[in-house]
């Protein structure tokens, strides 16, 4: 019998579809498509000869109202009529709901369009702000202050940086609708961004980095782990999260991002600093391709920062920072430390400064053992690191790396093949 868990587990095939049949109702069951797609599906008999109807698609239609309308499908079949036939007429309403224009959406542009994070993103946004609310609503009947409603309780929740977020991911939506011609106008068209953009400038002090440090074994894997590549490799938390098996060198210590990875739409290789490594070697191998698998949704990358960072904030005692100002403070700290300010754009795989424009498209050189010398030496500086006495805020010790850096002791294995 089909179960919420059971279906949140099913892996897409690796081609074509695949169907999965209930043991409670007959004929009811779920496709999966090769991009994940779960729909749910009836087959059913009229005038002898075997039809099948298309009920919804999973999650938005939950299993038990799935099941309900498979039910009432069957009822009618028995009574006579054509289910498909019935629903013929009923679609042209129903098609500009904005639960069913989400489901096109997410699959038409998003994932054609957008890299894998920002798809997931933009679909987690629209579903958690704005579909509780609009589920039941024709996208042609959605007005300006609908739109209002939502971000103004954003911002009232201390959120404008969400508030910001969701009003992109709303307008992109609303605008791929009228492209579409399922509405004249946007209702986003004149509202401006609810919050004022500010552009960040945290950067960790030496005893905040070394807190970090110390209390992210205290949250867990998979976010130790994180935080600290994070911290070691000055990239991306995205492109962290979504490292995968068959990116890393460990014998060369290297890290491949391809292009559909990185913000900048280009491929970026990342030398890896031995304290990395070891990170990586130690790491449980929990998925095929992704290092850091999610624990709900097969084939997705691990995505849960939130409570994750609650957790870590509340150990290190202070929480006005992001993960991502651990790029910024890296950065920072190289510079600091005389790494010359091209090798720090070209670690943070920046396509401004000295590799913008024209000079960027004629300089190919990699700098790659600038790089990796740049990154052994943030390393070496983090690993001597001192924490903060929790008494007298005064720094005490050195930070515990768990290996000698002088002597490192790393099993050379090439992850092209993950092992079991």
């Amino acid at each position: 019998m089909l179960t919420d868990l059971s279906l949140k587990k099913l892996a897409p095939p690796a081609r074509g579809q695949m169907e999965v049949w209930d043991g409670r109702i007959p004929g009811f069951g779920v496709r999966v498509s090769t991009t994940g797609t779960k729909t749910f599906v009836l087959v059913y008999r009229h005038d002898g000869r075997p039809r099948r109807l298309t009920i919804g698609r999973y999650p938005a239609l939950s299993l038990a109202e799935a099941r309900a309308m498979a039910q009432q499908a069957l009822a009618s079949s028995a009574r006579g009529q054509d289910p498909q036939a019935e629903k013929t007429e009923t679609t042209a309403g129903d098609s500009l709901l904005f639960t069913n224009l989400l489901e096109e959406f997410v699959e038409t542009h998003c994932r054609r369009h957008n890299k894998p994070s920002t798809a997931h993103e933009t679909e987690r946004i629209l579903r958690a702000d704005f579909f509780p609310g609009w589920r039941a609503k024709r996208v042609d009947t959605i007005r300006k202050g609908d739109v209002l409603r939502v971000l103004d309780r954003l911002v009232s929740e201390g959120t404008p940086s969400a508030a910001n977020h969701a009003f992109a991911a709303v307008r992109k939506y609303f605008n791929w609708c009228v492209q579409r011609g399922y509405m004249d106008v946007s209702p986003c068209l004149g509202v401006q961004s609810p919050a004022r953009h500010r552009t960040r400038d945290r950067v960790l002090s030496d005893e905040e980095l070394a807190r970090a440090w110390q209390h992210a074994p205290g949250c867990g894997y998979p976010f130790e782990q994180i935080v600290r590549l994070l911290i070691l490799t000055a990239q991306r938390r995205g492109e962290v999260a979504s490292m995968r098996w068959s990116d890393i060198d460990l014998c060369e210590g290297l890290w491949s991002i391809p292009a559909e990875m990185t913000k900048s739409n280009r491929p970026h290789t990342v030398s890896l600093p031995k304290e990395a490594i070891e990170i990586l070697t130690t790491l449980p191998r929990l998925d095929e391709t992704l290092v850091f698998p999610s624990k709900k949704v097969p084939g997705q990358a691990w995505d849960g920062f939130t409570k994750a960072k609650w957790r870590l904030d509340a150990l290190i005692g202070f929480g006005d920072w992001t993960l991502h100002d651990l790029r910024r403070t890296a950065a920072t700290g190289m510079a600091r430390l005389k790494v010359a300010p091209h090798v720090v754009e070209r670690i943070l795989n920046h396509t401004t400064g000295t590799f913008g424009g024209v000079a960027g498209i004629y300089n190919r050189f990699g700098y790659l053992p600038e790089m990796r010398a740049a990154l052994e030496l943030w390393a070496e500086y983090v690993g001597k690191l001192e924490s903060t006495d929790e008494r007298t805020g005064h720094l005490t010790r050195p930070i515990a790396t768990g290996r000698d850096m002088s002597a490192p002791n790393v099993t050379c294995r090439v992850s092209r093949r993950p092992q079991p």
